[in-house]
């Protein structure tokens, strides 16, 4: 496990969902109809966190690492800053102590607080999100979050999920691991030797495989884009495409140097991308056994990636080739592109709409639309619309910055 300054801890930073703002052209809705078109679910926490940690630990399983197990005292720190974020709508890794529900002010204080025996432990935490899967697919989008999920020294976690009563859209996924040894070292010892924590930290040595990739060989239902982290991996961009990572067991390896990390369309293409280590990553969160790389460019739906991996470990030539599918849409899906012609589609009926991003800013802002429609975000650059009724004319919608012409059929 990994330290932070004086608080022993290594917390990453949160994802923000940024809300999309919606501006209606025709006449307004009436209050119920508001209501009946922004009310979130009720979220049933006790299952969400039951299916979060089965979820949690079939990717990290399928990637080559121990399951987690659920711990009690974990838990009982994830829930309360759940709680706390909720009620606040707030998200983040910090709490103030004269808010109600405050435990601590960093998480490294929050879990002994509840009773864990040692502060080195990671969070990740993400807010706004309506399911597990939305969260944990989010975090696993984020390459420092990523990283956490896909530790090879913690073996346990405790779950919180948290939804405000009154403003339902607000809700807090709190994911708290450790790792069992090093509690239970420093439940006997407040100040145990190096050498102690060094076998600590070796428990799994063998019961994990020696590196892992992510996505993993042949993986599916990978996200295409990337789009924003706290710390930011890449400032300059507010979208891109999904980053690919490998990472060395540490107990296993001394030193790495990388040769080739690339990726290939399904054309064999070589993409253009950005490599971090942890000497070029901006924010130094990565170590010298963990490599990302972004695509600077969204990946395509449903579609055929290639991996290659070159370098020089411990005076040994390791090569790793390996491949990946992004999400396959279940409905319809349309690629808009700038003066596309009509997309003819029928009532009642979902589509998606995909506006590919122009440059690296380049998000749907500023969407319009009126009653006649149903709409939805899959994703920054991707909605989800359905006509409630026909027109006799080509309508035209405009998406941000982009064009949209509809027929409209019954």
């Amino acid at each position: 496990m990994s330290s932070k300054n004086d608080q022993s801890t290594f917390v990453l930073g949160v994802i923000i969902t940024l809300m999309l703002s919606l501006y209606l052209f025709s006449e307004k809705p009436t209050e119920k109809e508001k209501n009946n078109k922004f009310q979130k679910p009720t979220i049933d926490s006790y299952a969400q966190e039951k299916l979060a940690l089965n979820y949690l630990n079939k990717l990290r399983q399928e990637a080559g690492l121990i399951a987690f197990s659920s711990e009690s005292s974990l838990k009982k720190a994830s829930k309360n800053h759940a709680l706390y974020l909720a009620l606040h709508k707030r998200y983040g890794h910090h709490e103030e102590s004269n808010l109600t529900g405050f435990t601590g002010v960093f998480a490294s204080q929050r879990v002994q607080y509840a009773g864990y025996n040692t502060s080195l432990i990671i969070e990740n935490v993400s807010a706004n999100n309506q399911n597990y899967k939305e969260s944990i697919d989010g975090l696993f989008s984020a390459i420092y979050h990523r990283f956490a999920f896909l530790d090879f020294q913690a073996d346990e976690i405790g779950i919180g999920i948290e939804q405000n009563s009154l403003s339902k859209e607000s809700t807090a996924f709190v994911y708290t691991i450790g790792s069992n040894t090093l509690n239970q070292l420093y439940k006997k010892d407040k100040n145990p030797s190096h050498k102690s924590l060094e076998t600590a930290l070796n428990t799994h040595k063998d019961s994990n495989k020696k590196f892992i990739t992510y996505p993993f060989p042949n993986q599916t239902d990978i996200p295409p884009a990337f789009f924003d982290e706290l710390p930011d991996p890449l400032p300059d961009y507010d979208v891109s495409g999904f980053p690919i990572s490998i990472s060395f067991n540490p107990v296993h390896f001394k030193d790495i140097k990388l040769l080739k990390f690339e990726l290939y369309n399904e054309k064999m293409e070589s993409l253009e991308t950005i490599i971090h280590d942890y000497k070029s990553d901006p924010n130094k969160r990565l170590n010298k056994f963990s490599f990302a790389l972004f695509p600077l460019k969204r990946l395509a739906w449903n579609s055929h990636y290639s991996v290659k991996f070159l370098a020089q470990i411990d005076k040994e030539f390791i090569t790793k080739t390996w491949s990946f599918k992004t999400k396959k849409t279940k409905i319809p899906l349309h690629i808009i592109e700038n003066n596309s012609s009509a997309v003819t589609i029928t009532t009642n009926s979902p589509h998606l709409f995909y506006f590919p991003p122009q440059t690296p800013r380049d998000l749907l802002h500023n969407v319009r639309y009126n009653k006649e429609f149903k709409m939805g975000f899959l994703d920054k650059n991707t909605i989800k619309l359905t006509a409630l009724n026909a027109s006799e004319e080509t309508l035209h919608l405009k998406i941000g910055s982009h064009d949209l012409y509809l027929n409209i059929k019954e």
